[in-house]
């Protein structure tokens, strides 16, 4: 039942299949050079797929979960 309520949660935010955001990438340019790592994502994890709203060093958008 949790899994059921964040997912529709999730989808509620309507934020799914959006366009990268500034303020997210700022954040993950941020930590890729702080944490002085290759790859920074900000992933949100539907129900088959992971889906990144910020990535860094990755060109793919999502990935099955």
């Amino acid at each position: 039942m949790e899994e059921e309520n964040r997912v529709q949660a999730l989808h509620n935010l309507g934020i799914l299949d959006t366009d990268f955001s500034k303020r997210f990438d700022r954040i993950t340019r941020m930590a890729q050079i702080i944490l002085q790592v290759p790859i920074v994502l900000i992933s949100l994890v539907d129900t088959d797929r992971q889906w990144f709203k910020s990535c860094q060093g990755l060109t793919v958008r999502e990935n099955p979960r």
